[in-house]
């Protein structure tokens, strides 16, 4: 892989892991039956450090758009917008955790 796509991969590489993360918490919350007000606290939890770790990729990635000393490129331009897709995408997928029936 050439060293020039990196700027697009961190977006959707930390939406697929908070996905992942978050959903086997629920999992392991309902097999293990932990109680319901920690399980949704522990979910809720989960979303907003993803959200956060998310945002924070993108000021980083924003940061480095703006730097002075070298010219954005396109590839760079392109992992600011996948990364705000990614963000968006981890909104939708992520907050059904705060309201759906966590155990059926």
């Amino acid at each position: 892989m050439s060293r020039t796509l990196w700027p697009i991969l961190p977006g959707f590489t930390l939406w697929a892991l908070a996905f992942i993360v978050l959903y086997a918490m629920q999992y392991l919350g309902c097999y293990y039956a932990w109680d319901p007000a920690l399980h949704r606290t522990l979910l809720i939890a989960a979303a907003i450090v993803s959200l956060a770790l998310l945002a924070g990729c993108l000021a980083f990635q924003l940061r480095a758009l703006r730097r002075p000393q070298t010219a954005p490129t396109a590839i760079d331009r392109i992992g600011v917008g996948a990364t705000i897709a990614a963000l968006a995408a981890t909104l939708v997928t992520l907050a059904p955790v705060t309201f759906v029936s966590m155990c059926l």
